[in-house]
C-alpha cells in the first residue's frame, strides 16, 4: 500500500435525508432522538406535578443548545435554566419562549435591565441585589420575578442560611419584585448521602419558613441529575436536569437507577495512510516508536479542538468496529492512530472518537477517566468551531 492522502471533501452522512459537507472531515453528531429519550425517561422518574428545568449552559454542555433548546421546549420542559445572561439572550434570539432561569450572578447590577428587556429570570443572592432589582421595578414600573439562591453547602453562590431568613422577611415586604422560585445545590450529590440530606434539610427548613411564616408562594427546586437518581426527597417541585438530559453518567453505575442514552458522539475520518518500519517514531517527542511494520492513519482533529493531549498514547478511537489505539502525542490540529489490525482500512474511513461503532463504543466516561476529570468537561471542550450536526 502506497501513501494515500485524501484531497477532496467528503459528504457527512445524517440520519435525514440531508447530507452536510465538510471540507475538515470532523464533526459532532447530536441525536434528537436519544433527547427525547432521555427527556421522556426523566419525567417518568419524577412525580406527574414536578417540573423540568432542563440546564442549557455551556452550549447545552457542548452539545448545541441552538438545536437542542429547541427541542426541549418541544419536549416540553417548563423551565431553562442558564448560566449567564448572554447564553440566556442567544435563547431568546433563537425564538425560546420557555421560561429561563440565569443561574449566575448577575453583576454589574445594571445588567438587570438586559434581564428585563429579554424576559430573563435573575438569580437573587444579597439584599443589595433585591434592593438594586427593587430600584429597576419601580422604575420600569413593573414587577419583576427572580428566584432566590441559598447557598446550603457548595460555597459558590447564595444567601448564606443565616442570612436568608431576613432576605426574605424583606421579600415579602417588597411589592415591585416578586420571588418565583427558591433553590440550592448540592456539592456531593453521587457520593455522599449524608452531607446531602444535611444541605435538603437546611433548604427545606427555609422554604418551610417562606411558606408557613411569610405566606410566600413559589417554586422550590434543588436536584442535579445525581440526587434525582440518589434522593427522591430533592425533587421537590422542579429538578434540574443537565447530564441526564444529555445521556451523561452522573455517577458510577447510574444506570442503575436510570438508563439514559449519548445524545453526542464525536467522529472524524481516515485523511492520510501509511506503511512504516519497526523503529518508526510518530509525533513530537518521540514518544511513540513502532515495535513492528504498522499502518499508521492521520486524522484532522486535535487539542486545539477539544481532543486533548492527556489521550496521547492512551485513548482509543473506533475504525470499522475495532479500537485502534492513539499513536504518539495528539498535535494541534492531527492525531495518528495506529490502525495495523484493520482489516481493508482505507483513506475516508469513519473514525469515532465518542459514540458507537460496530459493536463497541467509546463513551465520554472513558475519555474522563483517562485525562482525570469529568464526562461533561469533555463535552463542554469540544471547540465551538467543530460543526454539529443533528441526526
Amino acid at each position: 500500500m502506497k501513501n494515500q492522502q485524501l484531497a477532496a471533501p467528503v459528504s457527512v452522512p445524517t440520519k435525514s435525508k440531508r447530507s452536510k459537507i465538510f471540507f475538515r472531515q470532523t464533526w459532532v453528531e447530536i441525536d434528537k432522538s436519544n433527547f427525547h429519550f432521555n427527556f421522556k425517561k426523566i419525567k417518568e422518574y419524577i412525580a406527574k406535578d414536578t417540573k423540568i428545568i432542563a440546564v442549557m449552559k455551556a452550549d447545552a454542555y457542548g452539545h448545541s443548545v441552538g438545536a437542542l433548546a429547541r427541542e426541549a421546549q418541544k419536549a416540553g420542559a417548563h423551565w431553562m435554566a442558564v448560566s449567564s445572561l448572554e447564553e440566556g439572550i442567544v435563547l431568546r434570539e433563537a425564538g425560546i419562549k420557555t421560561n429561563i432561569l440565569v443561574l449566575g450572578n448577575i453583576f454589574p447590577f445594571e445588567n438587570f435591565q438586559a434581564v428585563v428587556a429579554h424576559s430573563l429570570v435573575p438569580t437573587i443572592s444579597t439584599l443589595s441585589g433585591l434592593m438594586a432589582l427593587e430600584n429597576l421595578a419601580i422604575r420600569l414600573n413593573k414587577k419583576i420575578n427572580f428566584h432566590l439562591k441559598i447557598d446550603t453547602g457548595l460555597g459558590r453562590i447564595g444567601a448564606q442560611p443565616e442570612a436568608s431568613y431576613g432576605i426574605l422577611q424583606k421579600i415579602a415586604n417588597v411589592p415591585g419584585v416578586s420571588m418565583t422560585g427558591m433553590y440550592t445545590h448540592y456539592a456531593v450529590a453521587g457520593t455522599d448521602p449524608v452531607f446531602t440530606q444535611l444541605q435538603l434539610n437546611t433548604f427545606t427548613k427555609i422554604v418551610k419558613f417562606a411558606r408557613t411564616s411569610l405566606k410566600l408562594k413559589f417554586m422550590a427546586h434543588s436536584a442535579n441529575s445525581a440526587a434525582l437518581l440518589k434522593n427522591k426527597r430533592t425533587h421537590l417541585d422542579g429538578v434540574r436536569q443537565g447530564l441526564n438530559l444529555y445521556g451523561l453518567s452522573p455517577f458510577k453505575n447510574s444506570d442503575r437507577f436510570l438508563k439514559v442514552k449519548p445524545v453526542l458522539s464525536w467522529k472524524t475520518r481516515i485523511t492520510f495512510l501509511k506503511r512504516v518500519p519497526s523503529g518508526f517514531c510518530v509525533s513530537y517527542g518521540r514518544t511513540l516508536v513502532t515495535n513492528r511494520a504498522s499502518v499508521i492513519a492521520t486524522i484532522p482533529v486535535g487539542y486545539a479542538d477539544g481532543y486533548n493531549r492527556l489521550l496521547s498514547n492512551k485513548g482509543d478511537v473506533l475504525v470499522r468496529g475495532k479500537r485502534c489505539p492513539i499513536a504518539g502525542k495528539i498535535t494541534m490540529s492531527g492525531t495518528m492512530i495506529d490502525v495495523t489490525g484493520v482489516k481493508g482500512v482505507s483513506i475516508g474511513d469513519e473514525v469515532v472518537l465518542i459514540g458507537a461503532q460496530g459493536n463497541d463504543q467509546i463513551t465520554a466516561d472513558e475519555l474522563a477517566k483517562i485525562q482525570e476529570t469529568i464526562n461533561y468537561e469533555i463535552t463542554c471542550l469540544i471547540s465551538s468551531n467543530i460543526p454539529r450536526i443533528v441526526v
